[in-house]
C-alpha cells in the first residue's frame, strides 16, 4: 500500500527545493560589498535612442586642448589650450546657428598661461538665469572665477573663489547655479592637512548671491576626500543641494558618498554611503561621480575598479539622498569605461561615457563615446556608440537642447592634433 504521508513529505521537499532554485535563478547578483543594496537593474529592449549626425563638428584644435562643458543651447564653449606655448589659457567661443559655425575664440583668464587643466581638473562654464555666463578654473594656487554680463561678448576681470592665501591646491572644481540664481562652487582643497588622513583633501564650497560679483566665506563640507576625484553638485525643486565625493577611510577604502544641505550650503547632513563596495586603492583614480535630480529621483553614476575590473555603476535615491538603491553596472560589454556624465531628460537618466569596443582589436581599439539610458524606474538600456572622428575620445559631456535636440562634446586626441568636438543629435520618441 502506498504511504501517502511519506509521499507527501517527499513531494513537499521537492517543491521546496524547486521554489528555492527558481528564486535563486531569478535574482540579480551584486558585488559582495553591496549585500545591503537592492537588486540590480534589468536590461530593457534594444532600440535606437538618438539620430546622430554622421560626422561631428570640430569646435577648435590645438596642443594641450581640453573641451569642458557648454552652458546652453546657445552653444557657448570654454576650453583650455596651449596656443602660445606659455602654459594653458582659457578660451571662449560660441555658435549662433546650433553648431554650424563658431565665432572667433578669445582668452578669458587675465594672467597668460595661468590655467591648470588636466584630467578632471578642468574649467567649468555655466549659464545664469539671465544674460550671465560664469566660468571657473584652477589658476596658479587659486580658484579663479570670471563672468560675462553681455551674452559672452567679453568677460570681466577674474576674482578669487577661495578666501585663503595658502600656497596649496584649490582644484578639481564643480559649479552649478541654484534655482534662485545663487552660484555655488565646490572643490578639493589642500588646507588643514593635519585634520585629514594622509594623502586626502578637504571638500570646500562657496556661494555668490550677486551674480558672481563676489563670493562669500568658504565652507568646509568634509575631510578625508579623495584628492583628485571631482565632486558633483545638483539641486532638487525645493532648493535642497546635494554634493557627492569619494570618501577615503583609514584602510584606503574609497567609496562614493552624498551629503545634503537645506540652507544654501551653511550646514550639511552626515555623509550617506551610496554603496558599501569598499574599493581598496592606495592611490587616486582621477574619476568623480556625476549626479542629477529630477521628478523626485536623485541619480548618480561613478567609476569603480573593485574586483580588479573597470566598471561604471549607478544608484538612485527616492528619498532625497537619505538612502540609495544600487542599480548595477551600466556599461554593458564596453571595456575600460570611465568618466560618466549624467543629463536628465524627461525623468530618465542619460549617461555619456568613454570606453573601448570589445570587438575592436581584441578590446584595444580607440576609446569611443557611448550613451546609455536609465529609465525612471531603474531599467537599463544597452549602451550605444556616439559617432566620433576617429581619434581617442576623452571626457565626454552631454546636454539637452530644445525641440528634441541633444548634444555631446568631448576632447578627441588624434595623430595630428587634439580637437574639441561637438556631435549633434535628435531624440527618437
Amino acid at each position: 500500500m502506498l504511504n501517502i504521508k511519506k509521499t507527501s513529505n517527499v513531494f513537499g521537499c521537492f517543491l521546496l527545493l524547486f521554489t528555492v532554485f527558481f528564486f535563486v535563478c531569478n535574482q540579480h547578483f551584486v558585488f559582495a560589498g553591496d549585500k545591503k543594496e537592492e537588486n540590480s537593474i534589468d536590461l530593457l529592449e534594444v532600440k535606437k535612442l538618438v539620430d546622430w549626425e554622421t560626422k561631428p563638428k570640430i569646435v577648435d584644435k590645438g596642443n594641450g586642448l581640453q573641451l569642458l562643458l557648454q552652458a546652453s543651447e546657445g552653444m557657448n564653449f570654454i576650453y583650455a589650450s596651449r596656443k602660445n606655448g606659455k602654459g594653458q589659457d582659457l578660451f571662449f567661443t560660441n555658435s549662433h546657428n546650433t553648431g554650424d559655425t563658431f565665432s572667433k575664440s578669445y582668452r578669458i583668464n587675465d594672467t597668460e598661461g595661468e590655467v591648470s587643466s588636466h584630467g578632471e581638473n578642468g574649467p567649468i562654464l555655466r549659464q545664469g538665469p539671465g544674460i550671465g555666463k560664469y566660468a571657473v578654473w584652477s589658476g596658479g594656487n587659486d580658484l579663479k572665477f570670471a563672468r560675462s554680463m553681455n551674452f559672452g561678448r567679453s568677460f570681466l576681470p577674474s576674482i578669487k573663489v577661495n578666501d585663503d592665501n595658502e600656497k596649496t591646491y584649490h582644484s578639481f572644481q564643480s559649479m552649478e547655479v541654484g534655482p534662485d540664481g545663487t552660484i555655488y562652487v565646490a572643490w578639493l582643497d589642500g588646507r588643514g592637512k593635519e585634520r585629514n588622513l594622509p594623502g586626502t583633501s578637504s571638500l570646500y564650497i562657496a556661494r555668490s548671491s550677486n551674480q558672481g560679483a563676489s563670493f562669500e566665506k568658504n565652507i568646509r563640507v568634509a575631510g578625508d576626500v579623495c584628492p583628485c576625484c571631482r565632486p558633483a553638485l545638483t539641486f532638487d525643486n525645493s532648493g535642497n543641494m546635494y554634493v557627492s565625493w569619494r570618501h577615503v577611510d583609514k584602510d584606503h577604502n574609497r567609496t562614493v558618498v552624498v551629503s545634503t544641505s537645506a540652507d544654501k550650503g551653511n550646514n550639511w547632513t552626515e555623509k550617506v554611503f551610496v554603496t558599501h563596495e569598499g574599493w581598496k586603492l592606495n592611490g587616486c583614480p582621477h574619476s568623480g561621480a556625476s549626479m542629477e535630480f529630477q521628478n523626485g529621483k536623485l541619480f548618480i553614476s561613478w567609476y569603480s575598479g573593485i574586483g580588479n575590473r573597470a566598471a561604471l555603476r549607478a544608484a538612485i535615491s527616492n528619498d532625497k539622498g537619505k538612502s540609495f538603491q544600487y542599480l548595477g553596472e551600466i556599461q554593458g560589454k564596453i571595456l575600460d569605461p570611465n568618466h560618466p556624465d549624467i543629463q536628465m531628460i524627461n525623468g530618465e537618466a542619460w549617461v555619456i561615457f568613454q570606453g573601448r569596443d570589445p570587438e575592436d582589436t581584441n578590446g584595444w581599439g580607440l576609446i569611443r563615446p557611448w550613451l546609455v539610458k536609465i529609465a525612471g524606474d531603474g531599467g537599463l538600456y544597452p549602451p550605444q556608440e556616439v559617432p566620433f572622428l576617429g581619434g581617442s575620445v576623452a571626457y565626454p559631456y552631454l546636454f539637452k537642447g530644445s525641440g528634441g535636440r541633444i548634444y555631446a562634446t568631448w576632447t578627441e586626441i588624434g595623430e595630428q592634433s587634439t580637437k574639441a568636438v561637438l556631435c549633434r543629435g535628435r531624440l527618437i520618441n
